[in-house]
Parts: structure tokens; sequence; C-alpha cells
């Protein structure tokens, strides 16, 4: 089959193509690179300065200027007062810093349970009824009823399944690299040891 297409292209037409593109590519070679040798053939190496006219002065009309004098300096005479934009975000603070900084105000709270660590909190029982099941928590001493969806601890947890005999909270722990996790953590009702 190879031979059949190498045979073809040196015999048939295409060679004589082929060989007409490159003496045309020879050809202009030759032609452009003899251009420097072509008798009376020279660069202008002269340079003939342009005689340059004098620049006539423009006339300015300023008599319509000097009529409008007084207004146009009462206008620019006023000092610039720039709009407020209280009520549109400031385009140069960061996001990240307002995030972490309603962060940090979040944790101040008026709410005693928001202020005591999980390890400080005890399930002491469950109330039952029509609301549904209350939980009863010690917290420092001092005894809290909390229910499905409070916020209880220091690191924003959130109540979210009261059973029982157990209290499950959802919280958000940060690690040293400042990154945020949901962790789910219970506290288990102990039972009470009855005296015989």
């Amino acid at each position: 089959m190879m031979r059949i297409l190498y045979r073809s292209l040196l015999k048939g037409p295409y060679m004589l193509n082929k060989y007409f593109v490159y003496f045309f590519l020879l050809l202009s070679v030759f032609v452009f690179t003899a251009c420097d040798m072509i008798p009376g053939f020279s660069e202008k190496t002269e340079f003939t300065p342009r005689k340059e006219k004098p620049v006539e002065p423009v006339q300015v009309d300023v008599s319509n200027i000097k009529e409008q004098g007084k207004e146009l300096k009462r206008l620019f005479a006023d000092k610039y007062v720039p709009l407020e934009y209280s009520f549109q975000k400031n385009p140069f603070r960061s996001v990240v810093e307002i995030y972490k900084k309603s962060q940090q105000e979040e944790g101040v709270s008026s709410n005693p349970l928001r202020n005591v660590t999980l390890e400080k909190i005890s399930l002491v029982g469950t109330l039952q009824g029509d609301v549904g099941i209350i939980g009863v928590i010690n917290a420092e001493g001092s005894t809290y009823y909390v229910k499905t969806g409070d916020k209880i601890g220091e690191n924003r947890g959130v109540i979210i399944d009261i059973s029982a005999n157990k209290l499950r909270i959802r919280q958000r722990e940060q690690d040293i690299f400042g990154n945020v996790r949901s962790v789910i953590k219970e506290l288990t009702l102990e039972p009470k040891e009855e005296a015989i």
C-alpha cells in the first residue's frame, strides 16, 4: 500500500505542484536578498528637516466667561460635602472580620446558661406534659428548665432532643487553626442510689 502511494506521488500530478512550490520559494528568496545589489538602489541616510511654521495664537472669546464670572465663583466656592452612606456596607471592610466580630459579640449573653460550659451542667430529671418533654438541669448550683431549641453552653450549643434519660446538644467547636465544626454532646440522667 505504501509503495503504491509513494510511486503515485513521485510520478503523478502532485509531483509537478510540489516542484512548482519549491521553485517559487527559491526564486523569491533570491530576488529579495539581491535587492541591495541593484545598481542605483541605495538607502537614503540623510535627514532633511521639515520646515515648521510658527504656531498662530488661538483667539479665545472670554467675554461670556467674564459675564458669568460671579455665578461661577459662587458655584465653585461652596465646600463639597460628600453623601453619607450609613445604611450600606463598607466595601473596604473584610466580610470575615465582620463575621468574627459578630461571633464574639454573640458570646456575651444575658442568658446564664450561655455563659456556662457543658462540663458544669448536669441533667437532674425530665418532665413530660402537654407541652412535650422538658429537661431539668443543674448549672453551678442553680436549677433550670429547658426545652428543645433552647441555647445552652459557651460554644453556642442548641438543645436538639430531650428524651426520658438524656439531653442532646449540638454545639460548635473551634480547633487551633480556627476551623469550626459541629459536634453533638449528650447529657445523661445519672440514676440515684436508693437507700436500703
